[in-house]
């Protein structure tokens, strides 16, 4: 009998509690985590014909119109471009479905202290652009906007349940576009200029993740007033070779912060490992004869994941961004453990490391910045 033929049965998760009694905020907790995974995993497995930068914003806007204390923001389209976001703006410019940069805000409490944001990769389609995918290289592209799910999942776990425990403003910025073949697509050899000011000369037009992430920090940098930035994105294939299907890779600003996360995936099931966080070493990869910098590497042999992570850090802080940061790279946990099925994975490493104490309260002491 083909797979089409059979009769589809309903699927059922039972959750047990043994040595203790859950409270009633632990029961919510599990159950709006479940919920936004779920919506996370539904995201990511939506066909390109059907998911776009247009239906995703709908869908973004449509899930968070009535949670209280939830705002929401858009630049689409020629207003990125006007507005100065010129990487984001160049990846979706080709599509049919114009680029969207989305900020959604839960107000916390209020009482004037500094906020979290998360930062999502939202690349509803990836064909390479320019620099061509293969037949088989372009298939699961549609998966190619699993960071902006699992951050977006986070963010309606988080704000349904009342927003961060310490009252903190929580942001989601969303980065969603589609990078597309066509008459208007950008190219190798062309010169963008990013929302943090810096020149990019472009090599590959097939590393257009970083590109979208780093107009999303520099956006957090120059209008939202956070202490702590998390990025994720599905960024590069080398993601699998470095710490394997199970585990994203991350980097991050301070010893500290990196253990918390490391501790949060542990706890969640969304496990991670880092990177390399060395800028001195690394950088060089992306000189440039023409502009401040390029967007792919020299040497593809050279810790390929962690320079791409680099090259949305280098954005961060030439805005003057002295906060903790973490970057996330979840190519391979976005899917692989469930074959052709998105996991909705992030949803769980997010909430859990946000809701410690140390990261849902200000932080104590200003970061190690290297």
């Amino acid at each position: 009998m083909a797979k089409a033929e059979k009769p589809q049965e309903e699927s059922l998760c039972n959750v047990s509690f043994h040595g203790c009694t859950p409270t009633e905020d632990v029961l919510k907790a599990v159950r709006l985590g479940s919920e936004s995974i779920r919506v996370a995993q539904g995201l990511v497995d939506r066909p390109p014909n059907v998911l776009d930068p247009t239906s995703m914003k709908s869908c973004v806007l449509e899930a968070v119109k009535d949670i209280p204390g939830v705002t929401s923001k858009c630049i689409e389209g020629e207003a990125l471009n006007e507005q100065g976001y010129g990487l984001l703006y160049a990846t979706g410019k080709c599509a049919v479905s114009p680029p969207v940069l989305i900020v959604l805000t839960h107000a916390g409490a209020g009482d004037g202290q500094k906020g979290v944001a998360l930062v999502g990769k939202g690349i509803t389609f990836d064909t390479g652009g320019a620099a061509l995918k293969s037949r088989d290289g372009m298939i699961g592209m549609k998966r190619d906007m699993g960071g902006a799910a699992g951050t977006f999942g986070a963010f309606l776990a988080l704000a349904k349940a009342g927003g961060l425990p310490s009252g903190r403003p929580l942001h989601c910025v969303l980065c969603v576009a589609e990078n597309a073949i066509g008459d208007k697509m950008f190219l190798q050899d062309d010169i963008l200029t990013g929302y943090s000011g810096l020149t990019v000369e472009i090599n590959n037009t097939d590393a257009e993740g970083r590109l979208v992430l780093a107009d999303g920090v520099s956006h957090v940098a120059k209008h939202l007033d956070c202490d702590l930035i998390v990025d994720m994105a599905t960024l590069t294939g080398a993601q699998g070779i470095s710490t394997g299907v199970h585990h994203g890779l991350i980097l991050a600003t301070d010893e500290d912060l990196e253990k918390e996360v490391v501790a949060a995936g542990k706890a969640s099931g969304d496990m991670v490992h880092p990177g390399l966080f060395a800028p001195e070493l690394l950088m060089q990869e992306f000189d440039s004869d023409f502009a401040d910098m390029r967007n792919s590497v020299k040497n593809r042999g050279n810790a390929q994941s962690s320079c791409a992570g680099l090259f949305i850090h280098k954005h961060l802080s030439h805005c003057g961004y002295q906060g903790r940061w973490v970057h996330v790279d979840m190519a391979s946990p976005a899917h692989e453990p469930l074959g052709n099925f998105a996991t909705g994975w992030g949803v769980g490493l997010l909430t859990t490391f946000l809701r410690a104490p140390t990261n849902g309260a200000a932080a104590a002491s200003p970061p190690n910045n290297i």
